[in-house]
């Protein structure tokens, strides 16, 4: 087992594994990106699989809870906390956070590491498509004011979820998601790709709530119209064999790809006509982000979380969940019309804050909020 360097505050960063995804890669940009004269972070992770592992730089430890359930998963974390000295948690997904706060209940007070749980789609959303949904809201009345902090990338979100709950702690926090670096913003712009005038790209994990499946019929329906239009779908998961079976079936071989996972997604999506996400829900949408941030027009469905980053759809189109006609018809129509330069302008200055250093520099100030200045800065 490595050990953790002693002298610095230890952040302990806690997910059930480190598969391509939103979640995933926040989590890797503010473990590598930690100033190391300030911080140790630590990454415990339920299953330690997943193809962001290979991107944890070499001094980080990490720790295995051997795939257990959220009693178990408890019952592995606190000696951990306590054997890492552990000043900080930062958990990710609801199922995490739930563990992390059992396992802090099994500490002594005294003896308790400071807890930031997270939350990146809507309670409601959530709680909506949960399994024994009244257990789960039952748990989470009982656990999540064990934490000190409630953080979501945007602002309200955190506040919903204590409204749902009839919470009054923990304390909401406004963490901006790591999206994107501002060096390869500054490549892209140095090296632009060429803009594909019909390629639409998508991008997340391959599961039933992103939608995938409303996209690639959706897609069938603008080839009508635009015969040489392609839709390149990034990332990978549990879908991939029964999306590829619709895409058979519909005759889109040809049109539509799944690309799996790619560390060169904002050039993709800068060399696209458009960037279309069809989530049933999203409390954030880091590629709707990114694809502000490069200046590629992007239709959406109206989730939450780029509801708001598309400025109610007067930065993007904004359509329906589940409803691929409407998608159909967003796409179509962007896809005839020219972008508006000042609209891409505003969109790209409303994404400055999802810059990884200025997430990250917003990250630390949380955690010296929790643990008290540096010697430095005083």
């Amino acid at each position: 087992m490595t050990a953790v360097a002693p002298g610095r505050p230890v952040v302990a960063f806690v997910l059930p594994h480190l598969r391509a995804g939103g979640i995933e890669a926040l989590v890797r940009s503010w473990v590598n990106g930690l100033d190391r004269a300030r911080w140790q972070p630590v990454l415990i992770l339920n299953r330690a699989e997943g193809a962001f592992l290979d991107g944890i730089a070499g001094d980080v430890p990490v720790r295995a809870l051997g795939g257990r359930r959220m009693a178990g998963r408890a019952v592995r974390l606190a000696p951990a906390f306590r054997r890492d000295r552990v000043a900080v948690i930062y958990s990710g997904t609801n199922a995490m956070n739930l563990s992390a706060a059992l396992a802090l209940s099994m500490l002594p007070r005294s003896r308790r590491p400071r807890l930031i749980l997270s939350e990146h789609t809507t309670a409601h959303e959530y709680l909506a498509q949960a399994r024994r949904p009244r257990l789960r809201r039952m748990l989470l009345r009982r656990l999540y004011p064990l934490a000190d902090r409630l953080a979501s990338p945007l602002p309200g979100l955190a506040e919903g979820w204590l409204g749902e709950l009839g919470l009054t702690r923990p304390a909401p926090l406004v963490l901006p998601n790591p999206v994107f670096e501002a060096e390869e913003l500054v490549a892209l712009r140095a090296d632009p790709p060429r803009r594909h005038p019909h390629r639409i790209v998508a991008a997340g994990r391959l599961e039933k709530v992103k939608g995938h499946d409303d996209l690639i019929r959706a897609a069938a329906r603008v080839r009508a119209e635009f015969p040489a239009v392609r839709l390149d779908i990034f990332g990978d998961g549990p879908e991939r064999s029964r999306l590829q079976a619709l895409i058979d079936a519909l005759g889109l071989s040809g049109a539509v790809t799944l690309r799996g996972h790619t560390d060169r997604l904002l050039r993709e999506i800068a060399g696209a006509a458009v960037l279309a996400l069809a989530s049933h829900r999203e409390g954030f949408g880091n590629v709707v982000a990114e694809a502000m941030a490069v200046r590629t027009p992007v239709v959406a469905t109206d989730c939450a979380g780029p509801r708001t980053l598309l400025e109610g759809g007067r930065l993007g189109r904004l359509v329906p969940a589940g409803a691929p006609e409407a998608l159909a018809a967003a796409l179509a129509g962007q896809l005839r019309a020219p972008p508006d330069p000042a609209i891409l302008d505003h969109a790209a200055r409303a994404v400055e804050p999802y810059e990884t250093g200025a997430a990250l520099a917003a990250f630390e100030a949380a955690l010296e909020e929790l643990t008290g200045p540096s010697p430095g800065s005083r």
